[in-house]
């Protein structure tokens, strides 16, 4: 039976999709990379999207994948759009205007099957969004690939 490695799960780009008073759109891509000779299923990724205001992060959005199959030696961008409509988007834009920009953090957990067995990879990762990302989102441009 081959060893199975582990795939692994990085956050490739949190995107401004739409911006209002009363709700964020965001598009969160993920890329999940097989090493593995065998094919596996991404059985869920459920992830929280949270943003740094003040001292705390706050909890804005939350997402899944659903089921993905991952090729053997391949890998997969996931893009998972969610929209935000709680109150923390008014710490975080209060945070972005005098700022300039705002940390986001993405934090989940990958759970994979392969063959018989099924395990859990959990990952975090933090990028900014910029003035300019917010501005292209409110003027309706396309993101920069």
């Amino acid at each position: 039976m081959p060893v199975m490695h582990d795939p692994v799960v990085t956050l490739e780009d949190v995107r401004v999709r739409k911006i209002s008073l009363s709700a964020l759109d965001l598009d969160v891509m993920i890329r999940v990379e097989n090493p593995n000779l065998i094919g596996i299923t991404l059985r869920q990724l459920p992830f929280t999207v949270m943003c740094s205001s003040g001292n705390r992060d706050q909890e804005i959005a939350s997402g899944n994948t659903g089921r993905i199959q991952i090729p053997a030696r391949g890998s997969t961008v996931l893009r998972i759009p969610v929209t935000s409509r709680n109150a923390a988007i008014l710490a975080a834009l209060a945070t972005f205007v005098t700022r300039g920009s705002v940390q986001v953090t993405i934090k989940g957990t990958a759970t994979i099957d392969a063959l018989l067995f099924g395990w859990s990879i959990p990952f975090t990762k933090t990028l900014p969004v910029t003035m300019a990302q917010v501005a292209d989102a409110v003027a309706g441009k396309e993101p920069l690939k």
